[in-house]
């Protein structure tokens, strides 16, 4: 293993090295000439606002000159602009515009501009300025999830399902582009929290980025991309107070209080929050053994009360040292303590359709579980602007019991039932260590590398009792009981470098990846693998830029693929266990579009192609003539691709239109047990959303989505589509808002799954499977904001190197 690593390391300076050299070639080619350049930022955030608009007139007579907008990293180029003095004006949506004047030189101008927001203080009254939904630039596509007033109680699942191209799926899994290989970040790190997705309030959710293609910079895992849930964090020069309550029917009510606050060189925020709901859902199995003559036919209802309750925390810190040094820590945790009540029927039919046999189980569900994440990083500035080393260490651990009262009455006239006690316990740990450096070399050119080390320790536990009516004791099932524990390490280096040249924008890097992993201290896998990226831009002109990206991605089996123990005998009709034996899948990713910008309307259109090898899939296959188990395997391959589109359009002040679409063809290979997987399908999911504002600060918002039928390895999921909507107004001068919010308006959200395939005894049956679960809601939500008054600053001079490269 040692050996292993130190051929790594080899391997990576290597790469180093080459990108050493291509820079320094690069830059050889470098010539001088009349350039104004430079970035537009928040004033606040110093965020990067892309697609920004500059304008530089002439003085005195104020004549245009020349004009650009901003690139999707919020930098801009203009050339040829003669030695003088001018006026500049940079403006972009929800900021105020941005007029001075300046003298731009022969050679080199470099601008760092800032806009500030519309959200400003007066008084302790905030103003508050509204945002785009959705802003789209070639590297990603951003949902600002504080402006989508149809969330209000709702949670991260809530807002990750109201994204472009996402889709939830009957088993609650996140689908992105056609896929459930997408990973889940919280802001920018692999959290254990994303098993608490529920636990999370949307109000507290700042923005979801979707990252179609990532850099060299991210881990390599994720065929579809990365989604990135950003927190509030309250990073701002003022200080405010922030109280929310909801309420609503069904039984659903919470709320949350928060502060974030400025103390000198000091920035910090805490947040917490309960919130209770209750909910009902359902599930109608039906299975013909339309083959099997001697086999019956099996129908089975299921239902289930929910009691849910929980509770959230956050906060984070940030100190600058000085100029030089600066750190930060933040915490996150959530908890659950949740309940229910499920009873299921079973009925049996022959093949006239006569009723035989008829029982029921009832099983009393008692959930408790937490979550923590920690996070402490450092950033070391140089004396060069730009140039930085960021070091971080990362923990997270996820902690989850589930006890289960079985009572099992094989008659529907027993009074005595079959009586069983489950218990499944989980605990998962996760830490990360980077180190990352990132070396500007110029206004247009910069590199960056870095290591990380990932490693998670994930454990499953499950035991059983049952009681023995004759002797009147209870027994340990200890054929059932099961301890499966899985260590996975991870060790990566990546370098990553940007070149704007005069014809085209190159952003290319390398990683590589070693991983190491174990199944009950028993050695796992161990491979090294290298991971290229690359995407190259091309700015048309001030309305079109067209890109193209290519990138090398690996899909690991989590922990619930591979756990050969099922943990779930409240349905022994339909169980779930893992394959130990899964291999990691590999994805070759290729896509192309065009960004075109114009007054009143925006748009992004992109194809994307996935070639997928050891494709991993869930399947559902029949051990008899009535019970069916889920597990996954390899396929010999998959192909995935498609083109999606994401328009904004603004045909009067007062109304926005956000119209989303996603086409795909999915193209499943490969053979399982008695069956030959050769399932293609063509779908597409698309989403509709409009915000009205009405007079008197109040505002209406409508969003609408439709999925169709997808195909899945021996059948089809059925189509789905369902409808938010939500109505507002500011109070109080605009220190409160109502919002009454209505979720899936004409209780249409539902799933479904028609499948046919071979049992073990290779004779054909069909299923068909239905899921209802809560899904209409009314909801009033009240918001109160305190403000202080906005820290004293000192005003950036505007003509300065830029700090740059830091996004």
């Amino acid at each position: 293993m040692v050996l292993s690593y130190c051929v790594l390391l080899k391997e990576n300076l290597k790469l180093l090295l080459v990108v050493f050299l291509l820079v320094q070639t690069t830059l050889a080619f470098t010539q001088k000439k009349t350039i104004v350049s430079g970035e537009i930022k928040d004033s606040q955030t110093l965020e990067l606002l892309p697609y920004a608009t500059l304008q530089i007139f002439s003085v005195p007579d104020s004549i245009l000159i020349a004009g650009e907008i901003a690139d999707d990293k919020g930098h801009f180029q203009i050339d040829g602009i003669k030695s003088g003095e001018y006026i500049i004006m940079a403006s972009y949506m929800g900021y105020h515009r941005k007029i001075m004047k300046s003298v731009i030189h022969e050679n080199i101008n470099q601008f760092e501009i800032l806009l500030i927001s519309k959200n400003v203080t007066l008084d302790g009254v905030e103003i508050t300025g509204d945002k785009s939904l959705i802003e789209k630039t070639i590297e990603k596509t951003t949902v600002n999830i504080s402006e989508n007033t149809t969330l209000s109680a709702g949670n991260a699942l809530d807002a990750i399902q109201s994204l472009p191209s996402v889709d939830i799926d009957m088993d609650g899994k996140i689908n992105y582009r056609g896929s459930d290989k997408v990973m889940i970040l919280i802001n920018g790190e692999k959290s254990e929290l994303v098993k608490s997705l529920s636990q999370i309030p949307a109000d507290r959710i700042e923005k979801i980025e979707l990252i179609n293609n990532p850099s060299a910079r991210y881990e390599a895992e994720g065929m579809s991309g990365i989604i990135n849930i950003v927190m509030k964090s309250g990073k701002s020069n003022t200080s405010k107070t922030t109280f929310m309550l909801n309420t609503g029917y069904p039984e659903t009510f919470g709320g949350n209080a928060g502060y974030s606050g400025t103390r000198g060189r000091m920035q910090f925020y805490i947040n917490g929050g309960a919130n209770h709901k209750i909910g009902y859902q359902s599930k109608e199995h039906f299975r013909d053994n339309y083959e099997n003559p001697d086999a019956f036919d099996y129908y089975q209802f299921d239902e289930q009360d929910d009691n849910q309750n929980n509770l959230f925390f956050n906060t984070d810190l940030d100190f600058k040292i000085n100029q030089r040094h600066q750190f930060g820590i933040s915490a996150m945790a959530t908890k659950k303590f949740n309940t229910a009540d499920r009873e299921i029927n079973y009925l049996t039919y022959d093949k006239s359709g006569i009723k035989t046999e008829e029982s029921f189980k009832t099983i009393a569900i008692d959930l408790d579980n937490y979550s923590v994440d920690g996070n402490a990083d450092y950033r070391y500035n140089f004396v060069k602007r730009g140039q930085y080393i960021k070091t971080g260490i990362y923990y997270s651990v996820f902690s989850q019991l589930q006890n289960q009262e079985n009572r099992y009455f094989p008659d529907m006239t027993e009074i005595n039932p079959e009586m069983q006690n489950t218990a499944a316990e989980q605990l998962n740990k996760v830490t990360d260590l980077s180190c990352d450096y990132v070396h500007p070399l110029s206004d247009s050119l910069f590199f960056e590398s870095g290591y990380s080390y990932n490693m998670k320790d994930l454990l499953n536990d499950f035991s059983s009792g049952s009681f023995e009516t004759d002797p009147g004791v209870w027994t340990n099932d200890t054929a059932l009981a099961s301890h499966f524990n899985y260590i996975q390490h991870i060790h990566a280096m990546y370098v990553n470098f940007n070149a704007k040249l005069r014809f085209i924008e190159i952003q290319a890097g390398l990683r590589g990846e070693y991983t190491l992993s174990e199944q009950n201290r028993n050695h796992g896998q161990d491979y090294y693998m290298l991971f290229p990226s690359v995407t190259l831009s091309k700015k048309l002109d001030s309305h079109h830029t067209i890109f193209a990206g290519y990138s090398r991605r690996i899909n690991r089996p989590t922990i619930q693929m591979l756990n050969p123990y099922t943990e779930e005998y409240a349905d022994i009709l339909n169980m779930h266990k893992g394959n130990p034996d899964l291999q990691p899948e590999y994805v070759n990713s290729f896509e192309a579009g065009d960004r075109f910008v114009f007054d009143k309307w925006s748009a992004i259109g992109t194809f994307y192609y996935r070639n997928i090898n050891n494709a991993i899939s869930r399947i559902k296959s029949a051990t008899d003539d009535s019970a069916t188990t889920v597990t996954y395997m390899n396929l010999a391959k998959a192909v995935l691709y498609g083109g999606d589109f994401s328009l904004t359009y603004q045909p009067l002040k007062w109304w926005t239109i956000n119209l989303n679409g996603n086409i795909f063809y999915t193209g499943l290979d490969g053979s399982y047990e008695n069956n030959e997987v050769d399932n293609s399908r063509t779908a597409w999911n698309g989403s509709l959303s409009t915000q009205i504002k009405l007079p008197a600060n109040a505002g209406i918002q409508v969003a609408a989505y439709y999925r169709s039928k997808l195909p899945s390895v021996t059948g089809v999921y059925q189509e789905r589509y369902y409808v938010d909507a939500a109505v507002n107004k500011s109070i109080f001068k605009k220190k409160g808002r109502l919002v009454f919010s209505i979720s899936d308006v004409f209780n249409t959200y539902k799933f479904g799954l028609d499948l046919d395939a071979a049992d073990a005894n290779n004779f054909r049956y069909s299923q068909t499977n239905r899921r209802k679960i809560e899904s209409r809601y009314f909801i009033l939500s009240f918001t109160y904001n305190i403000t202080g008054k906005e820290q004293q600053k000192k005003t950036p001079k505007d003509n300065f190197y830029l700090d740059g490269f830091d996004k």
